[in-house]
C-alpha cells in the first residue's frame, strides 16, 4: 500500500535560535512548508536548507497566520509545529505507523507536548497535557484568535503515543519578554469577549485572578511536585494574569490611545513558546 503522506507548517520570525532543533525532528515528512512574517535574522536561510516552501507574509494574528500555513500543504495529514517545538523519536515512530497504516478511525490526534523550563523538563503545573496538533487536510482549521489559537475539528480525535517536545524560554529574562509581548493581544481578546475590568471589578480581577492561578497551578495542578521549578513557574503564572488585567484596564480607562494600530504592531513583533 501507498504510504499516506504528512504536511509539516510552522510560522516563524527571528527563529534562528529554533528553527533548525525543530526541522531536523521532521526530515522524514514529505512536505515541508515555512511561513514567515519577517525575520531579520537567519531564519529563512536555515529553513530553506530543509525545503523550497518558505513563504513570507504579513502577521495579523497566530490563528489567521497558522490557517493560512494549514492552506498551503498538499499532504495527506498536517502537523501544525511552533518553531521552538520537536518530534521526539518515539513521536516520530508513532507518525511513520500511522502513515503506513491501511486506515485510521481519527481524523485528528491529540499529542502530548512535553514542556521544558529551564532546562528540566515538567510534569505538573498543568504543563504536560495532549493538544491538537495533527490532523487530515480539510477536516480542521485554526481560529482567528490572535494569540492561544486553537484546531476545531469536523471529526473523531485519538491521542498518538510519544511527545512533541517545547521549550519556550531561553531564561527567567525571556519568560518575562514574552509575557509581555503577549500581555496586550491576551487582554484584547479578553475585552473582546467581555470582560469588564475598569471600575468596581478591577480589584477582583487585579488581585483575585492572580491568587487564583497561583493556587491553580502550584496546588491544584500539583506544581509543589516540580520543586523549585514549579514554585517559579507558579509565580511566573501569576504575574502574568496581573499584566494581562492591567493592560485590560489601561485599555478600557482610555489610558493606552487607539489600540488597534498598536495591537496591529505587537502582532507583527510576535515570538512563540
Amino acid at each position: 500500500m501507498e504510504r499516506t503522506r504528512l504536511s509539516i507548517v510552522a510560522i516563524t520570525l527571528n527563529e534562528e535560535g529554533n528553527i533548525r532543533r525543530c526541522l531536523d525532528s521532521v526530515r522524514f515528512a514529505d512536505e515541508i512548508i515555512v511561513v514567515d512574517s519577517g525575520s531579520q535574522d537567519n531564519t529563512c536561510s536555515i529553513a530553506r536548507e530543509y525545503t523550497d516552501r518558505v513563504l513570507f507574509r504579513e502577521m495579523h494574528g497566530f490563528g489567521d497566520q497558522k490557517q493560512f500555513a494549514v492552506e498551503q500543504a498538499t499532504g495527506d495529514w498536517i502537523l501544525s509545529l511552533d518553531a521552538d517545538e520537536w518530534v521526539s523519536e518515539d513521536l516520530k515512530g508513532s507518525l511513520e505507523s500511522l502513515l503506513s497504516s491501511v486506515e485510521t478511525p481519527y481524523d485528528g490526534y491529540m499529542i502530548y507536548r512535553r514542556n521544558i523550563f529551564l532546562g528540566r523538563p515538567m510534569r505538573y503545573c498543568g504543563w504536560y497535557r495532549p493538544i491538537l496538533r495533527l490532523f487530515r487536510r480539510g477536516r480542521a482549521r485554526f481560529n482567528d484568535k490572535l494569540v492561544h489559537e486553537e484546531v476545531h475539528l469536523d471529526g473523531k480525535v485519538g491521542i498518538l503515543k510519544g511527545d512533541l517536545m517545547h521549550e519556550p524560554y531561553k531564561d527567567i529574562f525571556h519568560h518575562l519578554e514574552k509575557m509581555e509581548r503577549y500581555a496586550r493581544l491576551d487582554a484584547q481578546e479578553l475585552i473582546n469577549r467581555g470582560r469588564d475590568v475598569y471600575g468596581w471589578q478591577a480589584p477582583f480581577h487585579l488581585v483575585l485572578r492572580p491568587i487564583w492561578k497561583f493556587m491553580e497551578k502550584f496546588l491544584i495542578q500539583q506544581g509543589f511536585r516540580d520543586g523549585v521549578h514549579g514554585l517559579i513557574l507558579s509565580l511566573m503564572a501569576a504575574f502574568n494574569v496581573l499584566l494581562i488585567h492591567a493592560n485590560c484596564w489601561q485599555i478600557q480607562a482610555g489610558l493606552a490611545g487607539r489600540n488597534e494600530d498598536k495591537i496591529r504592531r505587537i502582532s507583527r513583533t510576535w515570538s512563540r513558546h
